[in-house]
């Protein structure tokens, strides 16, 4: 049975589910009535859940890593993501994805060139982002290297995004299997209207 847990921290609520030492869905949102609508939307359909108001020590700890990813943190965990209910090029997109570290961004149709599928699949991926923000959705933009599309709105996209610029000028890449990922400093990046 899938565990819910939902919790504030600051002005942000995250909710998290977990079954059998799994993370199923992670989501954050401005309020708690939209951090629960769109988490019930990533567990699977008529999954049996309950809803715990205290939070075991690993939801505890997913809280406190997914606060520090949007304070703009450099943050490392080793929780195991249930990508088993995901189609295999959403799997695989999410797994690249991944990959992006803080102070880059990439495109989307970068990230589809390397999973070798089509930027609107590649966006479709970000949008329905079961992980979010462990698996950094906000971490890919349109290929002006403006923001792009943002489940939370562009304003909170930018703000995350800035938070995590490091001041990098060059842009980097990662190699993939013979493909190229490219990556571009956050300092790059086009502000919302």
């Amino acid at each position: 049975m899938l565990r819910l847990y939902t919790k504030r921290i600051g002005e942000t609520w995250y909710s998290v589910a977990l079954e059998d030492g799994k993370v199923m869905a992670t989501n954050f949102a401005s309020n708690e009535k939209d951090a629960s609508q769109h988490f019930l939307k990533s567990i699977r359909y008529n999954a049996p859940f309950e809803t715990v108001d205290k939070p075991d020590e690993k939801a505890d700890d997913l809280f406190k890593v997914m606060s520090a990813i949007l304070e703009g943190k450099d943050v490392s965990f080793n929780f195991e993501l249930d990508l088993s209910r995901l189609p295999k090029i959403t799997r695989r997109i999410l797994e690249v994805m991944s990959l992006i570290p803080t102070g880059y961004v990439t495109t989307y149709g970068g990230l589809a060139k390397v999973v070798g599928t089509g930027p609107r699949v590649a966006g479709h991926a970000c949008a329905t982002n079961p992980f979010a923000p462990i698996v950094p959705c906000h971490r890919v933009v349109a290929s002006d290297l403006s923001l792009g599309g943002y489940a939370g709105g562009l304003k909170l996209k930018w703000k995350i995004l800035q938070k995590e610029n490091r001041g990098y000028k060059d842009v980097s890449n990662v190699k993939l299997e013979g493909k190229v990922l490219p990556l571009f400093p956050t300092s790059h990046l086009k502000p919302p209207p």
